[in-house]
């Protein structure tokens, strides 16, 4: 971005010129052009024309090499000479538009259109900041130009025109420029439901309807055209016309599936809710109704703020997809929906077969890949995890998430070194320097793996850079507080950490139970009973690790009988210390 500064100068510049003043001075900023068109042009002598030319072909020249910096300098530099240039000035705004200055992109098309008026390019650009900009009605009288009276303008002009008369709320022009297009092209679905859907916004629906029918009488075999015709009566009250052009269609055209979901809207607006899903379930059945009209309809009734999913049951939702599998079962968004519907109703089972049905039809989907993976890490199923991850990495070898996932599925299995190469690896994708968050998981990660693998200083170097990422990472500032602790270690900094998760989480046991092992090793026993008694009074179920440990702390204020009681509750759960046996044999505290 080098070349902002000399584009400023060059605005400097540009505004100082006579011809552009008048349109910063307070004037219709988005003024009738045709008021200033007799503006003199330039005369050139010799010399200055050889420079000019010298210019304006080195910007050409730098254009085509992309090098935009030197492309713009060239045509200041030729718009200097010649202010006149409405070359120039089409190319500078452009740059200054990729730059989004688009207020000083107005100024200078306004001088370019000022010197070519009707140049069709120059009119785009222009109506275009100005609808940008929110000038709208300068926006339509500017392209209006685009037309002529000589009927020579191209359908895609005409086109461009009425859309934008849309946007800015002149419906009845828009209207007589599709009929324009109408009357070159004749009657076509394309035209004509636009100006039917504009007839429908000015709320003439006698014009509306004649739309309707034209498209019938042009191509009576069609017969979306009559479902179209029976929705529009349907919308408007007239139940009768509506049900006859829906039995029309079942007549011309039985297998057309789409009007078995205009019937059901009918049978539903009647009361008749049977009625409806029976539609609505042949509908789903039709081979010949596009899948993503089915998809959008199914979507509509498993979100959170349709009131037309509660006419369904959860497993009439759920044979709606399995109908959409059977009939199109090569879709694999389907599949993928479904997974995401039988997670929100906590079927996980059922869920993670349907994902994986999906990927096997199709391995090339990353989202669906990665629910699949996340899935697959909360049954714990790390065996799969690990040989799913792998695949997934190799489809998408630069999706930093899949990696985090092998990683932890061959940390868990305790492939420790495995595990650690494929993190750090991980870390050098850009995507994982560019997103700090995930940058966190991964250093928060290696930091437990290199601990298992008794590496110390580079676990607590992982850890250490992933809370300057998050200083309030709760969970490895219970992790490096813990092994802190277990080290005897730099006890003040780890009762700082593991305080802050008390304040962070108050009731949660386990960053008691680290907090009161923390006071242990700075041997404050009585304020460690206080804390592991608030532990176990938290915990849901016995936990072996917590009970051996506050065993340990009771034995330390003097309470044998209290501590045998806890370490035999810690050994029956089978959750303890390889020093917890002897601790009974001897009645007395063994460390580690």
């Amino acid at each position: 971005m080098r070349y902002l500064s000399i584009i400023s100068l060059v605005i400097i510049f540009f505004t100082s010129c006579s011809v552009l003043s008048k349109y910063q001075a307070g004037e219709n900023k988005y003024s009738k052009l045709s008021d200033s068109l007799n503006v003199r042009s330039i005369s050139l002598d010799e010399s200055e024309q050889r420079k000019f030319d010298y210019y304006f072909y080195e910007g050409i020249r730098y254009k085509a090499l992309n090098e935009v910096n030197k492309s713009f300098m060239y045509f200041a530099e030729a718009f200097k000479i010649d202010s006149t240039c409405s070359a120039c000035a089409y190319e500078l705004s452009r740059i200054l538009l990729a730059n989004n200055s688009v207020e000083d992109a107005q100024k200078l098309m306004v001088k370019a259109v000022q010197y070519d008026p009707y140049n069709r390019y120059y009119i785009l650009l222009l109506s275009r900041i100005y609808q940008n900009l929110g000038n709208g009605e300068a926006a339509v009288d500017i392209a209006r130009r685009l037309l002529n009276n000589n009927g020579n303008s191209s359908v895609e002009d005409i086109y461009y025109v009425a859309e934008l008369e849309v946007q800015n709320g002149f419906i009845d022009a828009a209207i007589d420029n599709l009929k324009i297009i109408e009357n070159r092209l004749g009657i076509s679905e394309p035209i004509n439901l636009r100006i039917y859907q504009l007839y429908l916004q000015k709320e003439d629906f006698n014009n509306a309807e004649k739309e309707l029918y034209k498209l019938i009488k042009n191509n009576p075999y069609n017969s979306n055209y009559r479902i179209l015709l029976g929705d529009f009566y349907l919308e408007n009250g007239n139940f009768k016309k509506a049900f006859s052009e829906y039995n029309e269609v079942l007549k011309i055209e039985p297998v057309n599936g789409n009007v078995y979901f205009s019937l059901g809207n009918y049978y539903l607006e009647k009361g008749d809710t049977l009625s409806f899903k029976k539609n609505f379930f042949k509908g789903f059945e039709s081979k010949n109704v596009d899948f993503t009209n089915k998809f959008r309809k199914l979507l509509s009734l498993v979100g959170n703020n349709d009131n037309s999913k509660e006419l369904f049951e959860k497993e009439e939702i759920k044979t709606l997809y399995r109908i959409l599998i059977r009939v199109h079962p090569y879709e694999v968004d389907v599949y993928h929906s479904f997974g995401n519907y039988l997670m929100s109703l906590g079927e996980k089972d059922l869920a993670r077969d349907i994902f994986q049905q999906g990927l096997e039809i199709d391995a090339s989907q990353p989202l669906l890949w990665q629910d699949y993976l996340i899935l697959l890490s909360e049954f714990q199923d790390y065996n799969t995890l690990s040989n799913k991850a792998s695949q997934a990495i190799k489809f998408y070898p630069e999706e930093p998430v899949f990696r985090l996932l092998y990683g932890v599925a061959l940390f868990q299995l305790k492939d420790y070194r495995a595990a650690a190469n494929v993190l750090l690896n991980g870390l050098e994708l850009e995507k994982v320097k560019s997103n700090l968050p995930l940058k966190g998981q991964f250093h928060a990660y290696l930091g437990d793996i290199f601990y298992s693998m008794k590496n110390v200083d580079s676990c607590f170097y992982h850890y250490e850079e992933a809370l300057k990422i998050d200083e309030n990472n709760i969970i490895v500032l219970n992790n490096y507080s813990y092994y802190l602790a277990l080290e005897g270690l730099n006890l003040e900094k780890a009762e700082h950490m593991s305080a802050k998760t008390i304040q962070l989480e108050p009731g949660n046991p386990t960053y008691l139970d680290t907090y009161a092992w923390v006071l242990f090793k700075r041997k404050r026993f009585n304020e460690a009973k206080f804390i592991i008694e608030r532990a176990v009074e938290n915990l849901d179920e016995p936990n072996g690790v917590i009970l051996e440990h506050y065993g340990d702390i009771l034995y330390k204020t003097g309470d044998l009988e209290g501590a045998l009681i806890q370490w035999q509750k810690a050994l029956e759960l089978g959750e303890h210390s390889k020093t917890l046996e002897k601790k009974i044999e001897l009645k007395k505290f063994v460390d580690e």
